[in-house]
């Protein structure tokens, strides 16, 4: 188990990477999947990255455009986007 702060820190960067790579093993497969889509945003989200999470956000939304979760969420990421800078 971690104990330091960079310790930490350090595992949520490797427990990240392995993620991201665990979604583009899933686009490989399908690249209409809603739950990789937004679940690729919401990671990036989680992560400060807004602008990545708002383009994944609207590839999930242009599957399912009335997906309330990825709704919220990208309104949550643009308004994130707008007081970042």
């Amino acid at each position: 188990m971690p104990k330091t702060k960079k310790e930490k820190n350090l595992l949520s960067v490797r427990m990240y990477n392995e993620t991201f790579s665990y979604y583009e093993k899933a686009l490989a497969l399908s690249t209409r999947s809603l739950s990789t889509y937004a679940g690729l945003a919401y990671t990036h989200h989680l992560q400060d990255n807004f602008n990545s999470a708002i383009t994944y956000y609207h590839k999930a939304l242009w599957l399912k455009p009335d997906d309330q979760f990825c709704t919220e969420m990208l309104t949550l990421a643009l308004v994130d986007e707008c007081c970042r800078g």
